[in-house]
């Protein structure tokens, strides 16, 4: 597991008090019980937990924790 997608799950957890088992790479955003304003709120503490900004359009086209470890990880690599 990367750090990256340690920190992703860590926000998930932290932010939406999800039991971090569930927080499984193919688990999708409807599967951890998030419509689309929690949707925003994940992209917030994304932002404040990692520096990394998830833009709206960015987000509508994840729905599965794997794609947002991926994106981030894309973005994490300009932001240090």
């Amino acid at each position: 597991m990367s750090s990256v997608q340690d920190s992703v799950i860590e926000v998930f957890s932290a932010r939406f008090e999800i039991d971090k088992e569930s927080i499984t790479p193919d688990a999708t955003f409807d599967d951890l019980g998030l419509d689309s304003l929690s949707q925003l709120e994940l992209a917030t503490a994304v932002k404040k937990r990692l520096g990394v900004e998830i833009s709206d359009e960015e987000l509508s086209e994840i729905s599965v924790v794997s794609d947002l470890v991926s994106l981030v990880e894309k973005k994490w690599v300009n932001v240090r």
